[in-house]
C-alpha cells in the first residue's frame, strides 16, 4: 500500500472566512501552568489556515482589553480582520481549564462569555466573495446565521462543535448541522450525538442529519473520514513531548480547511491529504502551551512533518 502527498501547490487566489472565537486562555497541565494567554477556536484555526493561505478573513469579537498587538500580529499572518468587531468598555471571552494525567481530560474551572453574550456576526462586503467557510467551535445559532449572511453558499463548510451544545443547545445544533459539507467532532461527542458506541454506525447516523462528509477525531489515536461509501484513517504522530492540548482540535481543523482551500479541490482523494496536513498542524499545536508553537512554524517543518506522517501509513506488503 502506497499513500503520497504531494509536495505543497502553489498559492491560487481564493477566500476562506473562518468563525469563531477569539479569546484568553488559563492553562494548567500536569507540565505546568500559564496565567491568561491568547487562545479561541477561531484563533487556532486562522493561524493553523494562514500557512496555507494569505487570503483568509476572520470572523469574531473581543473586548477592548484585548492586545493590540495581537491584532497586528493577525494581520501580519495574513488574516483580514475587518469582520473583527472590538467592544468598547467589554472583556473578551475568558476559559480557564485543568487537564487531568492522561491528558485527554480536562475540567472546566472558569467560563466567562463576556462579549459572547450579544455577539451579532457582521460578514463585510469584503467577505462576500467567500468560497470555503470555516465555522469554528461557537453557539449553533451563530454558525446558522454567517450561514445565511453569506450572500452566495461557498464551495465547502466546514463546521467543528462539541459536547455543550449537544447537553444545552441541542435543537439549534441538530438545525444548524443540516447546512454543512462536513462536521468535525471527536470520538466521545460522535457517540454522544447518535447514541452509538460504534463509530462506524455513529457516522451513518450523522451522515444522514445532513454532512457530506463527517470527521471524527481521535486525539492521539488518529482521525477517521467518513462519506456515505468511503472510510479514511490516518493515524496521530507518536510524539515524545505533549504540554498543551488545546487548541490542538481546532489547529487540525485549521489545516484541513487551509489545504483544501489552498488546493481548491474539494474531492474525498484530496481530504484524505487535507487530514494529514490538518493532524500535522495539530501535531505542532501540543508541543507548546497556546500559540507558542504554532505561530512560529516554517514551511519547511509543516513539510517535514507531513513526511514523517506518511511514513505512518506507506508500506508494502506481500500476500503470500
Amino acid at each position: 500500500m502506497a499513500f503520497q502527498v504531494p509536495s505543497r501547490p502553489n498559492e491560487q487566489p481564493m477566500s476562506l472566512v473562518v468563525v469563531g472565537t477569539v479569546a484568553f486562555d488559563a492553562i494548567e497541565t500536569p507540565f505546568g501552568k500559564t496565567d491568561k494567554i491568547i487562545g479561541g477556536a477561531a484563533t487556532y484555526s486562522g493561524t493553523a489556515a494562514a500557512y496555507f493561505s494569505k487570503n483568509i478573513k476572520l470572523v469574531s469579537v473581543v473586548g477592548d482589553d484585548f492586545p493590540g498587538e495581537m491584532i497586528n500580529r493577525f494581520t501580519q499572518l495574513g488574516l483580514s480582520i475587518e469582520g473583527l468587531q472590538v467592544k468598547k468598555g467589554q472583556k473578551t471571552f475568558f476559559w480557564s481549564g485543568k487537564y487531568h494525567e492522561d491528558m485527554n481530560t480536562r475540567d472546566t474551572l472558569d467560563t466567562q462569555l463576556n462579549v459572547l453574550l450579544d455577539f451579532d456576526p457582521v460578514i463585510p462586503d469584503s467577505y462576500q466573495d467567500c468560497e470555503f467557510l470555516m465555522l469554528s467551535n461557537l453557539m449553533p445559532q451563530l454558525q446558522k446565521k454567517v450561514i445565511e449572511r453569506i450572500h452566495k453558499r461557498p464551495k465547502l463548510v466546514v463546521m467543528d462543535t462539541m459536547n455543550f451544545w449537544m447537553e444545552t443547545q441541542w435543537d439549534a445544533l441538530m438545525d444548524t448541522i443540516r447546512y454543512v459539507d462536513v462536521l468535525t467532532i471527536n470520538d466521545s461527542e460522535a457517540r454522544q450525538l447518535t447514541h452509538e458506541y460504534s463509530l462506524v454506525r455513529a457516522a451513518q447516523k450523522i451522515l444522514k442529519m445532513g454532512p457530506r462528509y463527517l470527521i471524527i477525531k481521535k486525539g492521539e489515536h488518529g482521525a477517521l473520514l467518513f462519506n456515505e461509501k468511503q472510510v479514511f484513517f490516518a493515524p496521530a504522530l507518536p510524539l515524545e513531548e505533549v504540554f498543551d492540548p488545546t487548541g490542538a482540535g481546532d489547529s487540525f481543523a485549521g489545516g484541513f480547511i487551509g489545504y483544501i482551500a489552498q488546493t481548491r479541490d474539494i474531492s474525498f482523494d484530496n481530504m484524505k491529504r487535507a487530514i494529514i496536513y490538518g493532524s500535522a498542524m495539530a501535531s505542532f499545536c501540543v508541543e507548546k502551551f497556546g500559540l507558542e508553537r504554532l505561530i512560529h512554524l516554517t514551511h519547511g517543518e509543516i513539510d517535514e512533518r507531513v513526511h514523517q506522517f506518511i511514513d505512518l501509513v506507506q508500506f508494502d506488503i506481500a500476500l503470500v
